[in-house]
């Protein structure tokens, strides 16, 4: 029989965390998570606060022999991905999520686990209910919509930034101590279109599926298959063979992860339809050899349906052209890290109906001006359908903090005590709230830490125990001596 998660070390923290899991908060949906955390600072007689925009803000006094130290800001997201394996339904907004162990890791059944930034409130109500820890006044600030719009950062009062150490709990590398992460932009799409009505066709549904997904940012320099992209390469290349129409198609579920399911449904003429079949199964047996290593599991399932209406022949070939030509995965490496991506696109949802078929992507960069660069380059593709729009929304600078300063030489102390290692300094591909925070207070010395969160965004999220564990001790040594 499997351990309970409540069994593992450190037990308050796997404890609160198991609570966590329990209660549903896809983004913009962080009511309940809210009321939780609220619950428990009111029952341990702290100050707490929800502002105007979701934010939950709770102030701990230091402890006796700390009365003189300086504020210490805890901070973390309330909002997960939501993400369902194939072939199974999970209803987010009022189900939790069922976490099971599996050593050395913490993983979920069928869906993301929401380590991703569940460990995070887990971790700092653990903190808050240790009576026998020291530590200066203590602030946990815990926001909303992180995975979507960044409104609960963007949102919070400057007033909640004025301390001077801040300590984010979001990045997902044990060993990593970040101190510069991606800024982002959306891009979204639209492909107008005017359907007709084929004769002498018979559909076919194409899915695509059990590809490896994963988070955008963190996992984008493994290589997975984006499904959305691959679906456009098989139909692109059948279309040297048998000539077809585009009813509908759809894949991804969020920007923020490399999609691992799409749909196409098309009508071919009756006299092809065998020769379609064929030709895509030679196709796809193509691409899984070239994703053998990444994406061994991925599937083809082709079904017949009665579709009869869909996109004349020109905008057919013209959509398969524009997905399959557009920028996805790394751009670029960084010069200044090494291993680390430094810019980098996602195209993460497509979907269609009567009118039109919207794509949405994501684009990261460690650079501001490469990041601008990046999605100039996506408009400049668009331009060249009259048939297309685009516009940008969402920007998020990237964030870049000194490399040395007390905070670093205090977590750095009290890592090498707990593992006998000190943290490695370096960047992050990804976006985390620092960077807004940042601006709020120049004066705030600020960094990211986390344990190990693998394959985030992803039914195959697992959260690392070793790594939780010392990233809790590490943090508590540090709260002494800060």
């Amino acid at each position: 029989m499997s351990k309970a998660v409540t069994c593992l070390e450190p037990k308050a923290v796997w404890s609160y965390f198991n609570e966590i899991t329990k209660i549903p908060r896809p983004s913009s949906h962080e009511e309940k998570i809210a009321e939780f955390i609220l619950k428990f600072a009111k029952e341990h007689g702290f100050k707490c606060h929800k502002d105007e925009v979701g934010n939950v803000i709770i102030d701990i006094d230091a402890t006796e022999d700390k009365k003189d130290a300086p504020l210490v800001i805890l901070q973390g997201h309330m909002d997960m991905v939501p993400v369902v394996e194939d072939g199974f339904t999970h209803d987010f907004l009022n189900e939790g999520i069922k976490a099971y162990v599996d050593e050395p890791f913490v993983k979920a059944e069928h869906t993301t686990l929401g380590a991703d930034n569940g460990i995070a409130i887990a971790l700092v109500m653990a903190l808050a209910d240790d009576k026998t820890l020291s530590h200066g006044p203590l602030r946990a600030v815990f926001t909303v919509e992180e995975e979507t719009t960044m409104k609960g950062a963007t949102g919070l009062s400057p007033e909640y930034l004025q301390g001077d150490y801040l300590i984010n709990l979001d990045s997902e590398d044990n060993g990593y101590l970040f101190v510069n992460c991606a800024g982002s932009y959306d891009v979204n799409i639209k492909f107008n279109f005017n359907k007709v009505e084929t004769e002498d066709t018979k559909a076919i549904e194409i899915t695509l599926s059990h590809l490896a997904g994963g988070h955008s940012g963190a996992d984008i320099h493994l290589g997975h298959a984006n499904a959305i992209k691959l679906l456009a390469s098989l139909l692109d290349d059948m279309s040297d063979d048998v000539d077809f129409f585009i009813n509908n198609i759809s894949g991804g579920a969020v920007r923020n992860a490399i999609p691992s399911k799409a749909q196409c449904t098309i009508c071919v003429p009756e006299k092809e339809i065998e020769t379609a079949k064929t030709k895509l199964n030679e196709l796809f047996k193509v691409q899984k050899e070239i994703y053998a290593t990444t994406d061994p599991m991925m599937t083809l399932e082709i079904t017949e349906s009665d579709k009869k209406d869909a996109l004349g022949y020109a905008q057919t070939l013209d959509l398969i052209h524009f997905i399959r030509s557009l920028p996805n995965g790394i751009i670029r490496m960084s010069p200044e890290f090494s291993g680390i991506v430094e810019t980098s696109i996602n195209l993460g949802v497509i979907n269609s109906d009567n009118e039109s078929v919207k794509i949405c992507m994501l684009a990261r960069s460690l650079n501001s001006d490469a990041l601008s660069d990046m999605i100039n380059t996506v408009k400049s593709q668009c331009y060249l359908l009259d048939n297309v729009e685009v516009e940008e929304s969402n920007r998020h600078e990237p964030w870049s903090s000194p490399s040395k300063n007390r905070l670093i030489d205090v977590l750095n102390e009290s890592y090498k005590s707990v593992t006998g290692n000190e943290f490695k300094v370096t960047a992050l591909h990804a976006g985390v709230e620092c960077a807004t925070f940042a601006k709020a207070n120049k004066k705030l010395q600020l960094i990211s830490i986390g344990p190990t969160v693998l394959n985030p965004h992803s039914p195959k999220e697992r959260v690392d125990i070793e790594g939780v564990k010392d990233i809790y001790l590490t943090v508590c040594r540090a709260l002494a001596m800060l």
